[in-house]
């Protein structure tokens, strides 16, 4: 399980943010996680404009992926 840095929202300040997962996701116990809101899901494809982070209060995304 992947730990949350203490981020906030730029849109609404709350801090409380998922990271963003990028990539097919299969693993049961992954998908679990994405049905309890452990983490956000970003799709199969990545680029440099993909953001890092989903606000769980405004669903606002932010950040940059860090592709290096």
């Amino acid at each position: 399980m992947t730990k949350r840095k203490n981020r906030r929202c730029p849109e609404c300040g709350s801090n409380d943010v998922l990271l963003i997962h990028y990539g097919f996701i299969d693993a049961p116990d992954a998908i679990q996680q994405i049905k309890n809101g452990k983490f956000a899901t970003g799709g199969c494809c990545i680029d440099e404009d993909s953001p890092k982070w989903e606000c769980r209060e405004c669903k606002n995304q932010f950040g940059k992926v860090n592709l290096y």
